[in-house]
C-alpha cells in the first residue's frame, strides 16, 4: 500500500484538451496542494498554468516529472509520447495515471510494466468509460453472479464524421479500431475477467475517409473469442452524418449470461436540445449542430463553471488512491497491456482483410 499523504503535488504532462480538464480537476481537489504543468508548447503550458493557478510550468517534461514537490503524475500527451514520461516517473517511484491507451506498441507497454515492477509505483490507464455509473453497475451485477455465466456480448461505439475528422488531424494513423473500439475492448476484458481472449477476426473499410493510409478510416467490426468459448462482437464507426446530434459518442451493449442479460442504450436521446442557434461541438470546433443529445461527451461535461462526469470520477479516484492507498476500479498496467494487445490484434486482422489472429501476439 502506498504511503498515505494528506496532501500531494501533481505534475500534469500535456496541456491539450484532456490535459486541460485533468489540470482543472486536480487544481480544485482538496488533497492537491501543488500543481506543475509541462507541454512542449511553452505558451500552452503557461496559459493552462495561469488558468489553474499552477505553481510551476515548463516546456521540459522532465522538469515537472523530477520536481521535488511533485508526488504523482498525470500524463495527457499524444499516445505516441507516453512511454518516456511514464517510465521516468515510475523510476522515481511516483504513481502515474495516463490517458488511454498505455502505448502504441507492446514493446513500449512492456518497457513501462518493467519500470513499474522495478519501482513498485502504482500505474493506471484512463479508460474513463469504466467510471460511468451504468457500466459500474453492470460490472457489479456480473460480479454478483446475477447473470450466471456470461457467455456472449455485443458492444458498439459510434461517432460522427466531424469527430473522426478531428481525430485524423491529430493522428493520420488513428482509426475507429485503435481510437474508439479500444474502449469496448477494455469493457469486454473487464466484464469477462478472468477469461482471456484467444482469437480475433476483424473487418474494416474506408470509403468516406478514403485517404486513410491503411484503409481503416470508416469503421471496424470484430469478433473476439475467449479461452472458454465465450464470444464478443464489437464494432465502431466514424461515418455517422456530419451533423449527428451526439456531441461525441453513442454506445450500445447487450450482454448475455446463463441466468440473465443486460441491454444498454447509451445514445443520450433522453436529453435532446433543439435550437435555432448553432451549438458548437466541444470536440470538433469547426462543426456545429442545431439538435444535440446533451451528455454525450465521453469524458463528461462542463456545467456551471465545473467539469462533471467519468473523467472527474477517474481523476478523483486516482488522487484518493495516491493519498489513502485504497483500492480503486481503475484500469491497471497489466490490463492496459491486454487491452492494447487485443486492440492491435483487431487492427492486424482488419489490415489483413479478415485474417484470423491468434493471441497472444509477439511483442
Amino acid at each position: 500500500m502506498p504511503e498515505q499523504k494528506p496532501e500531494i503535488g501533481i505534475g500534469l504532462i500535456g496541456a491539450g484538451r484532456m490535459g486541460s480538464i485533468r489540470a482543472h480537476l486536480a487544481s480544485t481537489h482538496a488533497v492537491v496542494n501543488y500543481l506543475a504543468i509541462a507541454d512542449i508548447d511553452l505558451a500552452k503550458a503557461e496559459a493552462l498554468a495561469q488558468q489553474t493557478e499552477a505553481a510551476f510550468f515548463s516546456d521540459d517534461n522532465r522538469a515537472v516529472i523530477e520536481h521535488p514537490d511533485v508526488d504523482a503524475l498525470i500524463v495527457s500527451t499524444p499516445e505516441g509520447e507516453h512511454t518516456d514520461s511514464i517510465c521516468r516517473a515510475l523510476e522515481l517511484g511516483k504513481p502515474v495515471l495516463v490517458e488511454k491507451p498505455i502505448a502504441l506498441s507492446l514493446s513500449d507497454a512492456d518497457r513501462i510494466l518493467k519500470a513499474r515492477a522495478k519501482s513498485g509505483a502504482d500505474f493506471f490507464i484512463g479508460y474513463t468509460q469504466r467510471m460511468r455509473r451504468r457500466f459500474l453497475s453492470i460490472k457489479e451485477q456480473i460480479d454478483a453472479g446475477r447473470l450466471g455465466d456470461v457467455m456472449s456480448a455485443r458492444m458498439t461505439i459510434y461517432n460522427s464524421r466531424a469527430v473522426g475528422r478531428q481525430v485524423y488531424l491529430r493522428s493520420a494513423h488513428a482509426s475507429p479500431i485503435t481510437d474508439a473500439l479500444t474502449y469496448m475492448a477494455d469493457m469486454a476484458l473487464w466484464f469477462f475477467a478472468p477469461r482471456k481472449p484467444v482469437r480475433v477476426y476483424a473487418q474494416a473499410g474506408s470509403e468516406v475517409f478514403s485517404e486513410h493510409p491503411e484503409g481503416l478510416g470508416d469503421y471496424g467490426w470484430a469478433i473476439v473469442t475467449f479461452d472458454d468459448g465465450a464470444a464478443v462482437q464489437m464494432g465502431s464507426s466514424w461515418i455517422l452524418p456530419e451533423r449527428w446530434p451526439a456531441y461525441v459518442a453513442t454506445i450500445g451493449m447487450e450482454i448475455f449470461g446463463s441466468d440473465g442479460s443486460i441491454a444498454v442504450d447509451d445514445s443520450h436521446k433522453d436529453v435532446m436540445m433543439v435550437t435555432d442557434k448553432a451549438i458548437p461541438s466541444p470536440y470538433a470546433p469547426d462543426s456545429s449542430v442545431e439538435v444535440a443529445f446533451l451528455g454525450s461527451q465521453m469524458p463528461g461535461d462542463w456545467a456551471l463553471g465545473d467539469f462533471y462526469g467519468p473523467m472527474r470520477e477517474e481523476t478523483r479516484l486516482f488522487l484518493e488512491h495516491v493519498t489513502t492507498g485504497r483500492d480503486v476500479p481503475l484500469c491497471d498496467g497489466e490490463t492496459g497491456r491486454a487491452v492494447l494487445e487485443l486492440t492491435l490484434a483487431m487492427e492486424k486482422s482488419a489490415k489483413a482483410g479478415g485474417e484470423l489472429i491468434e493471441l497472444p501476439l509477439e511483442s
